[in-house]
């Protein structure tokens, strides 16, 4: 998908058999992306600064932005993906055919590591083929030290920090909590209509608790269901889709962007100024003025 969408706009490096890197730097856009990516193929967005947002054919949404890692694997659940412009990062695209022996000689160099692809591509499954990680200990650490290297070398230490991720989603015991397992049909049900709603009051203030009492839900299973189900905590995913819905008012609508502000449950402009910046790398006022 990013590979055939960014094959004459970046600059391309092959680090090793079966894996290049790509650094680019989008200006123009918004853009719609290619749903195309092979079979055992495998791509890693290590996004620096804008946002790229994928939609399910359910409905629900993804977005990766800054400081955050997009893995993708299988596209087949996506109904569209989107890239709003200034985008910047570095692409890791891997051919799995093609790295397999260069994964082995790296095990080999640490004393015989177990790198399970197996584990990985079922870590993947569980969440529909498109993934992102971070913020956690792990990303924070990477883009911290991504942008203390020289710009010739930060397309190979993304790479290596792809196989290092593989390495960390190929172990049994860090995925043990982490696997998705199937939710009681009930608990689904409750959970995907308490989305919807949410969707639809993204003005108003949304507590676990009134949320919970709506689904019929005690605190604890409406957190971890939803969790389990949408890939991201509750708060995490209402902060996400508040800013999606705040691009797309700024992009479509002539409302200020105190206005927006408020369409999206923030009273503040200055707070939602410094949640968005967060999310998309720019102000508001910025990203109105690049669309």
């Amino acid at each position: 998908m990013l590979a055939e969408f960014l094959a004459d706009r970046g600059d391309w490096a092959q680090v090793m058999p079966g894996a290049r890197a790509c650094l680019f730097s989008l200006e123009d856009g918004p853009f719609s992306l290619p749903l195309r990516l092979e079979p055992l193929q495998f791509e890693a967005l290590f996004c620096l600064a804008g946002a790229v947002a994928l939609t399910r054919r359910d409905g629900t949404t993804l977005t990766a932005s800054a400081q955050q890692v997009l893995l993708l694997t299988d596209l087949s659940g996506l109904a569209c993906a989107r890239v709003d412009a200034p985008l910047e990062g570095i692409l890791v695209a891997v051919d799995a055919r093609g790295a397999r022996e260069s994964l082995k000689t790296i095990c080999g160099l640490l004393g015989g590591l177990t790198l399970d692809t197996g584990q990985v591509r079922q870590w993947m499954a569980s969440r529909g083929g498109c993934a992102v990680e971070g913020p956690t200990h792990w990303s924070r650490a990477a883009f911290v030290n991504l942008s203390r290297l020289p710009r010739s070398e930060r397309v190979r230490w993304c790479v290596w920090k792809s196989v290092e991720l593989l390495y960390l989603l190929s172990n049994p015991e860090e995925q043990a909590g982490d696997l998705v397992p199937a939710l009681e049909r009930k608990v689904a049900q409750a959970l995907a209509d308490t989305r919807r709603y949410m969707e639809e009051h993204l003005d108003e203030p949304l507590t676990i608790p009134v949320l919970s009492r709506r689904a019929c839900l005690s605190t604890t299973t409406f957190k971890e269901g939803f969790r389990r189900l949408y890939g991201l905590p509750v708060h995490a995913w209402l902060r996400q889709r508040r800013m999606e819905r705040a691009a797309e008012l700024l992009r479509s609508s002539p409302l200020s962007v105190l206005g927006v502000a408020q369409s999206v449950g923030y009273g503040s402009a200055s707070q939602f100024t410094a949640a968005f910046r967060r999310q998309y790398g720019v102000t508001p006022a910025q990203y109105r003025k690049n669309v």
